[in-house]
Formats: C-alpha cells, sequence, structure tokens
C-alpha cells in the first residue's frame, strides 16, 4: 500500500510519499524470551521512497494490545532497550514519520519466561 500526496509551493508540485510501514525485527512475533528479567533491545526497519526524508519513530509498548504506551517519542535509532519482567507477554509497534506523513508497523507480541 502506498499513497502519493501533493503538496503545492509557489506553483511548484511537490509529492511527498508515505514511508512504507517498518518492519518489526526483533523480538520476533510470539517469540519467547528466557532467563527474564533482563533488558532486551526492540530493532525494526523502516525506509522511504522519498530519499531525501529524515524519518523518526515512535515506539508503542505494553502489555495490552495494541499497546498504547509511548516509550520512544520521536527517536532517529531504530532500536530501542526495554526492561522485561519474568511469565509477561509484551506487544510492540513502532510508528515512522517523515515530517509529513506516518505509517505504523503491526503489532508484535512476545513472552517472557
Amino acid at each position: 500500500y502506498s499513497a502519493t500526496f501533493q503538496f503545492y509551493t509557489e506553483g511548484v508540485g511537490v509529492t511527498n510519499h508515505l514511508p512504507f510501514s517498518p518492519s518489526l525485527v526483533s523480538p520476533t512475533l510470539n517469540e519467547v524470551v528466557n532467563d527474564a528479567p533482563k533488558k532486551i533491545s526492540l530493532l525494526w526497519n523502516a525506509s522511504d521512497s522519498d530519499t531525501s526524508d529524515t524519518l523518526t519513530y515512535d515506539v508503542f509498548f505494553g502489555i495490552v494490545n495494541p499497546p498504547t504506551t509511548k516509550i520512544g517519542d520521536n527517536i532517529s535509532a531504530k532500536t530501542l532497550d526495554v526492561a522485561l519482567d519474568a511469565d509477561t507477554t509484551y506487544y510492540w509497534r513502532v510508528k515512522t514519520s517523515d515530517g509529513t506523513n506516518s505509517s505504523y508497523s503491526i503489532v508484535y507480541s512476545f513472552k517472557t519466561q
């Protein structure tokens, strides 16, 4: 799915494409993380067909689906460390923004033991 938005500045058309939905890399969907409590790094990939756009990310994480707690706000890295409790199911997703448009990843869940 791709969307294109047209913006006009002084009669010159400028196209800004929606960033691609981020793909969540780690932890993987339904992964079981052993030896909790500990910290783990959430890791994702994201891109935009407008290569000059600077991408930033909001990370949502928690024990409810979909996660509503924003733990990373407007960050530039594609990774974020989180602390985990034992015997818990966590949910996470990432929002990618190019300053004009944004897109969300799907929600991933993983469990700790």
